[in-house]
Formats: C-alpha cells, structure tokens, sequence
C-alpha cells in the first residue's frame, strides 16, 4: 500500500478562507476526506473571508428589483353552455388554470420576501395588525398549496358536460361485479331432484 503524502494544510486554509470553492470541492482538490476538513475548520477556528459575502451581495446586486410579471393569459373562449361542453375542453381548460396558477406560484415564491416588506411598509400606520395579518395570510405558500390542491382534485375527478366520472371505488366495485358474474359467476347451491314415479 503506497504511502499517504503529507496533506499542505496551510493551502486547504487557504483556498476555506478564499471562499471560492465549497468543503467538499476543497477536500476533493487536496484528496482529504470532507469530515476530516470539517474538523480542521473547527479546531482551527477558520473563517471565511468577506470575499464569501461579497460573492452573495453581488449575486443580489445583478437581479432586477422586479421581475416584468407575467399577465395570465385571458381565458380562450368564453363557456359554452353546460349540454355543449365535452370533456377534452373541461380537460384543456382545466389544465389551462393549473399552468396559471403554477405560474402564479412561482412568481409569488420567488419574489416572497419582497411582497412581505411591501406588505409590512403599506400597513406600518396601521392601528390594527388585522389587514397586515390577512394580507400577509394571502401570499403564504399554504394557501396558494390549497388552492392548487383543490384544483387538482377538481381536475381528476374529471367533471365533464354530463355528469362526473365515477369515482375509483365505484369502478372497482363494477369491474369486481363484471368479474363476478357470467362463467366466473358464484355457484348457486345444487338443487335436489327426486324422481318417485318409477
């Protein structure tokens, strides 16, 4: 078994406290194990340098304050009565609303944080803290999560023009009694023939 080198670790401190690569990117360059790193940076009391900070700040910095938000596309067609409607275009529609709901979503988690400090800065004369409450209530990941739930229920269930789909335990008690019946059907009990009249 070849000989382990001695490991330089004045150039590991070095490239921690650059703060250009990650521990395991370190401890992979100098061929060191990660936990053995993460110890050494313990005991030796290693700090990153502000370079790591200034690295996170301009990362901000380049971002737009806000990004052009999306306008949700205006529905196609306007609904057509209930006895007009097939099940392809409650099925493209509905997947329509899902897409703009996701699309909502991810705008509103994205920019998060900055519609919770408008929120707080719009209700800060407030004397009460029930409308920021509310307001911040309404952009919470929860209640977008619901409501997103809720249309994906919708959606599997399938609502068509006439009528809904039937649900998952009622096809199975179907195709369980379609099974049941005909040549697989339950043997009924014998009947008992009694012929006397010989």
């Amino acid at each position: 078994m070849p000989k382990k080198t001695d490991t330089d670790w004045h150039a590991i401190e070095a490239d921690f406290r650059a703060g250009a690569l990650s521990n395991r990117q370190i401890a992979k360059k100098h061929g060191v194990a990660e936990s053995t790193l993460r110890k050494r940076i313990a005991s030796g009391g290693w700090v990153r340098t502000s370079a790591q900070k200034v690295r996170k700040n301009t990362k901000t910095a380049h971002q737009p304050a806000h990004k052009p938000q999306r306008t949700p596309a205006p529905p196609q067609e306007k609904l057509p009565s209930t006895e007009r409607r097939s099940a392809a275009s409650v099925d493209e529609r509905m997947d329509e609303m899902v897409s703009r709901l996701l699309g909502e979503l991810e705008d509103t988690t994205s920019h998060l944080g900055e519609i919770a400090e408008a929120i707080e800065l719009e209700t800060a004369d407030d004397t009460g803290s029930r409308r920021r409450d509310t307001m911040l209530k309404a952009i919470t990941i929860k209640e977008r999560t619901e409501s997103l739930h809720k249309l994906r229920q919708t959606h599997m269930m399938g609502v068509t023009g006439s009528g809904k789909k039937k649900s998952v335990k009622e096809e199975r008690r179907e195709a369980a009694e379609k099974a049941a019946s005909g040549k697989f059907s339950r043997m009924s009990s014998p009947k008992l023939v009694v012929n006397n009249g010989k």
